[in-house]
């Protein structure tokens, strides 16, 4: 019967070709002689531009708090940002440590227990945040009375502490006993175990985090395109031609937050529950590539939400403006001094 080694060892692993794998293999019987064929510049690239994207965006929520006033997107933006670019930071050198040590370096069950936490918790707690923030924007639409009061701030805090402390809860059951963490291909994340199907609590923890993450999805859709839809057929019609333009710039960016969200966060949903079903088995680069597409949101986020925002981009040209005006100045006093020495 072939390990868990085995499996490393295959260049073009998937979960069609591993699953031959008994499910009951230890989650990290890892050997130091396993050698593996993965590039390290995928990880590299999310590490780098999941951390300095999301720093970026908090520096440029910063420096712009006079515009923004810290309205409630902005301050759930705010709170993505850190749990994107933090987990990310947290997460992310120990599987830059697997790669550079040749796949010798093997996480400890510690280690891994600790992995798998942080990436759960990244990945929930941005998805419910997103979904927090389509709410907000539905909230504001359809009941503006009731959303303008002095209290929206302060809801907004209450939301993400609640977003956090769900998905805080939800990342560590298996540190309390239900369910356990797995070292996943190539051993360098750690995520719920979702593999071994044999044992009950693996079950009930993978039905419970997934359908947690495919209602975040589901409500995250459907309110998003409530709001399309109402832009749509009440706001076109009665707007002027600059207004027009200025909704169908919302429409647009509510599409990419329901195409980008869905399509990143929605497989690896349907991984976990098509292993928990039995429908299939075993593990391989099918689950590192569904991963990495869910952490490519929070790479993509701070961009769409912040950085190609019409007022970030405003703000970055006037930015510029300035900083060319401040260099032909000086360009413009150096040459006159020198005109002046030559007199």
């Amino acid at each position: 019967m072939n390990n868990l080694t085995d499996v490393y060892n295959m260049s073009t692993t998937s979960t069609e070709d591993v699953n031959s794998v008994n499910n009951s293999t230890p989650p990290l019987n890892l050997t130091t002689t396993t050698r593996v064929y993965e590039n390290i510049a995928p990880v590299t690239l999310l590490f780098f531009f999941g951390v300095s994207g999301n720093v970026i965006a908090l520096l440029v929520l910063i420096c712009s708090a006079k515009t923004h006033k810290w309205r409630p997107f902005y301050r759930l933006v705010f709170g993505l940002a850190i749990s994107d670019g933090g987990g990310i930071l947290a997460s992310y050198p120990f599987a830059e440590y697997r790669y550079i040590s040749n796949f010798e370096y093997v996480f400890p069950k510690a280690v891994c227990d600790y992995v798998g936490f942080v990436f759960m918790f990244t990945l929930m707690s941005s998805a419910m945040i997103v979904c927090c923030m389509s709410l907000d924007r539905f909230y504001a639409i359809f009941f503006p009375i009731l959303y303008n009061n002095p209290t929206k701030n302060r809801r907004v805090l209450v939301m993400l502490g609640v977003a956090w402390t769900l998905a805080g809860i939800l990342s560590s059951l298996h540190l309390y006993g239900l369910g356990s963490s797995l070292n996943y291909y190539p051993g360098s994340w750690c995520f719920l175990d979702f593999i071994d199907m044999s044992v009950s609590s693996n079950v009930i923890y993978s039905y419970i985090y997934a359908t947690t993450g495919a209602v975040v999805v589901i409500l995250t859709v459907t309110v998003n395109f409530i709001v399309i839809v109402f832009f749509i057929r009440h706001k076109f019609k009665k707007s002027t031609k600059a207004t027009k333009h200025k909704d169908l710039s919302v429409v647009l960016f509510l599409l990419t937050i329901v195409l980008v969200f869905t399509s990143c966060w929605a497989p690896l949903m349907v991984n976990i529950f098509q292993h928990a079903s039995f429908a299939i088995t075993g593990q391989g680069k099918t689950e590192l590539n569904l991963l990495r597409m869910a952490v490519t949101n929070s790479v993509i986020d701070p961009w769409i939400y912040i950085l190609f925002r019409k007022e970030s981009l405003v703000m970055l040209l006037n930015l510029k403006n300035r900083l060319l005006k401040d260099n032909s100045s000086q360009q413009t006093s150096i040459s006159r001094s020198g005109l002046s020495e030559n007199r």
